[in-house]
């Protein structure tokens, strides 16, 4: 049978689980896309490898929510995930201030 390793997945925690991964991929994105708009309008195209780690970053993170999902992982990786989520949030929102700052 196909059952969770752990147990059974109670809603809250899929819930969550979803959240994550598609709040994860929607930051990626548009630091990717503010990281091509940047250096289009500034002409510094380093500003693209930043974009590129911050999707490489995010596709880790939403490889592990689909592994945690399906129960591959032990519960303890939830704080990892939830940790990388926080620095990803924050490193989202730094590049994507750097971007339209250096752009002005």
């Amino acid at each position: 049978m196909d059952e969770p390793l752990f147990g059974g997945r109670s809603r809250r925690d899929m819930l969550i689980d979803r959240f994550l991964g598609g709040y994860i991929t929607v930051l990626a994105l548009v630091t990717l896309a503010a990281s091509v708009y940047g250096a289009y309008a500034s002409g510094v195209w380093t500003h693209v490898l930043l974009g590129i780690c911050t999707a490489s970053l995010a596709s880790i993170e939403v490889r592990l929510v689909a592994w945690y999902r399906r129960g591959d992982l032990e519960p303890h990786f939830r704080s990892i995930i939830l940790h990388l989520a926080l620095t990803l949030t924050l490193l989202g929102i730094t590049a994507n201030l750097y971007f339209f700052h250096t752009t002005q």
